[in-house]
């Protein structure tokens, strides 16, 4: 657990903006899809459902006055990492409920982004402290001991799971996507809805961790030549489609090709690349 500085309205705004802003630049969500509230806020967050649900008015307040990641879909989202897919409270949306921990969080905790699916991670945002925590259902990223876990009540699980202050969080995330620890693509096929493709070249955050000291991703090793081949085709789409664009896309389609769908999703999805995208070494 990171401790955390007091809760600060404008400075989680400004982190979750950044990291928003960011991820933007990457070949996947929609590069419209960002949008931002009216002075006066989203008159549309779903107030009264919230009040229902024991949420202060702090926290109405800040989702009035968030960025959101606008997707066609009013009850999906677009996914922010493999586990977690942001919430449209700006549309009327309210989080799913349904786990029993998400259902009696405290009124100062909302979360920001569902999980995906049961192996997937809610992002709670703890307006008393600042601090995000990644809570699971299924328990995979706990920090302390199992039997630690077990004896603790329902209400109070999510608790024992990974915390750290907004700010610092989105930006250890940024960096993940920065040094290709993680990477993401538009969705291969219809299966999984909107959700991204999401690659990784660690196990854990242990290893993210161990690979975020690494100051160059020149630097990394991949052993797996699975993971590298992905990895390198991932990388080689993503510069094709954002260095030749539409053209390309055309040219692709006209020719056929297993990877012709993807490189058009590409296109489409982003016309820039990330900042600091570089061939993992052989």
């Amino acid at each position: 657990m990171v401790s955390s500085p007091t809760y600060s309205r404008h400075e989680t705004i400004a982190a979750i903006t950044h990291f928003y802003t960011f991820y933007m630049r990457l070949p996947y969500v929609d590069p419209k899809a960002l949008v931002f509230p009216p002075v006066s806020g989203w008159p549309e967050i779903n107030a009264t459902e919230l009040h229902n649900r024991g949420k202060s008015n702090e926290i109405i307040e800040l989702l009035q006055h968030l960025p959101y990641l606008e997707n066609p879909s009013i009850r999906g989202g677009w996914t922010i990492d493999s586990e977690s897919a942001c919430i449209q409270y700006h549309k009327g949306v309210c989080y799913n409920d349904l786990p029993d921990a998400i259902k009696n969080l405290p009124g100062y905790v909302i979360p920001i982004a569902n999980m995906v699916d049961r192996n997937g991670s809610f992002l709670l945002l703890d307006t008393e402290t600042g601090n995000i925590t990644s809570y699971s259902i299924m328990a995979e990223n706990i920090e302390g001991n199992w039997e630690e876990y077990e004896r603790l009540e329902e209400n109070d699980k999510w608790r024992a799971f990974p915390t750290m202050p907004v700010k610092q969080f989105f930006e250890r995330w940024q960096m993940l996507y920065e040094k290709l620890i993680w990477m993401v693509a538009p969705p291969v096929d219809d299966s999984h809805g909107d959700g991204g493709t999401y690659f990784t070249r660690a196990d854990n955050a242990v290893e993210e961790d161990e690979m975020l000291e690494i100051d160059d991703v020149d630097d990394v090793e991949i052993e797996d030549e699975y993971t590298k081949v992905r990895l390198m085709r991932l990388h080689v789409l993503s510069c094709l489609a954002n260095s030749v664009g539409r053209e390309f896309m055309t040219f692709t389609r006209s020719m056929g090709g297993p990877e012709a769908p993807l490189i058009e999703r590409l296109v489409r999805a982003n016309s820039k690349s990330i900042s600091r995208v570089t061939s993992p070494q052989e």
